[in-house]
């Protein structure tokens, strides 16, 4: 608990009188790994999750991961390599969903589909503003790696992959070029923290703060 109120303190010491920021949705078959080179820890059963970005452009690293349940009770999990996806600016207040794009039903084409799985990042008017295709690689078993180990170290690899193929942007989107400054993202359960922080007296942000150190002590 110590550690969740620091890193959200952090964040709050990172935003500026206006805190700009943007709402990510992303579906159960797309887990966030990295955003910004910041690791994103998530469970292994979850549903679609929502996530509050810095306003801008980021990169947000991410992986293919699919459940299949067979006739026979049997079932297999698929998950593709990690692919990196530079986003245009976002729009400080607007809403965006990540999504698959032709993603197969069929656990047999699915297969082929996890080796080089292609994301959209789409508006709130269910415009598609960059479409990222993975990297092609090579076929892998998931329980290799251990499915119940939560901390993978995926910090050192979310740099997108040399063979990766080039995003492809819409028109109406644009990219800059990525500035040296602190990136933060925080989960949608933080918010109400943050509201409270933006609406606090100077005083109340000064005793929240001692409150924090002693906690850390």
């Amino acid at each position: 608990m110590t550690l969740r109120f620091t890193v959200a303190a952090a964040t709050l010491l990172m935003s500026s009188v206006g805190f700009a920021a943007v709402t990510l949705t992303v579906p159960e078959e797309i887990k966030i790994v990295a955003v910004n080179d910041q690791e994103i820890s998530g469970g292994l059963f979850r549903s679609a999750e929502k996530y509050t970005l810095n306003a801008g452009e980021n990169v947000i690293s991410v992986r293919y991961t699919e459940f299949f349940q067979h006739p026979d009770n049997s079932h297999d999990i698929l998950k593709s390599g990690v692919a990196s996806i530079r986003t245009p600016v976002l729009v400080d207040g607007q809403e965006y969903r990540l999504a698959l794009i032709d993603a197969p039903k069929d656990f047999d084409k699915a297969q082929n589909y996890k080796d080089q799985p292609i994301f959209g990042l789409y508006n709130k008017a269910n415009q598609l503003l960059v479409e990222q295709q993975g990297a092609k690689q090579e076929q892998k078993a998931i329980f290799s790696n251990t499915i119940f180990r939560n901390n993978l170290d995926l910090t050192k690899k979310t740099a997108a992959p040399a063979n990766q193929p080039a995003p492809v942007y819409t028109q109406n989107t644009s990219v800059i070029v990525p500035a040296q400054k602190a990136q933060s993202v925080v989960s949608a359960s933080d918010q109400q923290l943050i509201q409270l922080w933006q609406k606090a007296t100077k005083v109340e942000r000064q005793k929240f703060m001692s409150w924090l150190a002693e906690q850390s002590n």
